[in-house]
């Protein structure tokens, strides 16, 4: 069957969409203009340029990139290839856990289709709305296609569905280029001690105890029994009463948090030998 139909594509559109720079008048736009002059003067005295706000790139990509093991099954293609499902609702879950409701954080549009050899195909991409900067972003186009006939039973019949699972597979491969499920596609998930980790990083995940509000409320809880050790025996029964085996499991979830806990320890010892010195020196002197 050969070429059927197909949408405009959304060119124009896209223009609609551009904005423009917002006007600025009167003493606010001088006020701005007086305060921009000041700090050139003052970058310039320096002899060096205003230092620009740094930017993690891989911030988005890593923290899509780990896949659940309970979202994916393991399929065998015709030919022998192998390969690894992914639920595609999971894949809805993940952006709307990172950027919020579809329609309002995120979304997905038809930018163009057809039908050809008895397929329909489907091109599509993804918009999100970046949570640091509030910027609408878009991934590129992808193509996605499915049969519309089915074999079953010896029968064939149309598949009533080929064109949302078309749209299906165009919006997954768009969400790869954010890192959704990106382990998956460079081959770390083939590694079992990988999938152990992240069979442990998501059963963290869904622990009420390791949530951030609960973690930071751990921490504040820590600061405080710490301020009030005297010496190492007070310092050591803290870690003791069940603080080493919280940590390990926030570290699964929250490197970073773990970090800052652990450093609190390591601050409060240095203090505590400080001090212990100290009237060790004085007694001597003494």
């Amino acid at each position: 069957m050969g070429r059927m139909s197909k949408t405009d594509t959304v060119a124009e559109a896209e223009k609609a969409e551009s904005k423009a720079e917002p006007k600025v008048s009167g003493s606010k736009a001088h006020g701005a203009t007086e305060a921009a002059a000041k700090e050139m003067a003052a970058s310039d005295m320096k002899g060096t340029a205003a230092p620009s706000p740094k930017f993690d790139n891989m911030h988005l990509w890593n923290k899509l990139k780990r896949t659940d093991p309970k979202a994916t099954k393991p399929f065998t293609r015709s030919g022998g290839f192998r390969g690894t499902q992914i639920d595609p609702t999971w894949r809805l879950q993940m952006m709307t856990e990172v950027f919020g409701p579809v329609g309002k954080g995120w979304g997905y549009e038809q930018v163009d289709w057809t039908i050809a050899e008895r397929m329909v195909f489907i091109c599509a991409r993804v918009w999100y709305v970046d949570p640091e900067t509030g910027e609408k972003c878009f991934t590129g186009p992808q193509w996605g296609g499915t049969e519309m006939v089915r074999r079953r039973n010896g029968i064939e019949a149309p598949d009533d569905e080929c064109f949302k699972m078309s749209m299906t597979d165009a919006v997954g491969k768009c969400l790869v280029q954010l890192g959704l499920a990106a382990d998956i596609h460079m081959g770390q998930y083939e590694d079992s001690k990988y999938r152990e980790e992240s069979e442990a990083f998501y059963a963290a995940k869904a622990n009420p105890d390791l949530q951030p509000a609960a973690i930071a409320a751990f921490e504040e809880e820590v600061r405080k029994r710490l301020n009030a050790c005297l010496d190492l025996d007070d310092l050591e029964e803290v870690w003791r009463s069940g603080v080493g085996t919280r940590l390990r499991e926030i570290g699964a979830i929250d490197r970073a948090a773990q970090h800052r806990i652990t450093g609190l320890f390591a601050q409060k010892k240095a203090e505590i030998i400080k001090r212990e010195e100290g009237g060790d020196d004085g007694l001597e002197a003494a």
